[in-house]
């Protein structure tokens, strides 16, 4: 399957679209700028994560990634209340933003939570024999 059919890649690309066109808006004041690049920077992380992950298949290489993403959606969840709290776009815009994201949020979760349970009862190293030590016996080649 392509990282572009999963529903919360998908997810994320309309958080990123619709940050893009938001702050587009906004006033050029230094608060504003401050939080639209942290913004900005924090969504489009999101999707490059899930892209970057999907790359390296199953295992803990991909659930690292999406760990990472998850992140970034939680960064993402506070930039969009950080606008809100400082009067900054539009609310209405902000809350759709935030409900698209906190949907991402928690497909990202359902799908680390389902890695995890196929990951029990895995073994993460190989499985060695027992260790059995050779019984040290002094030689006698000193005499």
């Amino acid at each position: 399957m392509d990282y572009r059919n999963l529903v919360f890649y998908q997810k994320a690309r309309q958080v990123v679209k619709g940050v893009s066109a938001e702050i587009k808006k906004w006033p050029r004041t230094a608060h504003a700028e401050a939080i639209s690049k942290q913004l900005f920077r924090s969504a489009t992380s999101i999707g490059a994560s899930i892209a970057e992950g999907h790359g390296r298949h199953q295992g803990p290489e991909y659930i690292h990634f999406l760990y990472i993403a998850q992140g970034s959606a939680n960064e993402v969840d506070h930039w969009l209340n950080t606008a809100l709290d400082c009067g900054i776009g539009d609310s209405t815009v902000l809350h759709q933003l935030i409900i698209v994201n906190n949907e991402t949020r928690k497909m990202l979760k359902a799908t680390l939570d389902s890695l995890h349970k196929k990951q029990m009862g895995k073994v993460v190293r190989e499985t060695l024999p027992p260790y059995s030590p050779i019984p040290f016996s002094p030689s006698n080649d000193d005499d």
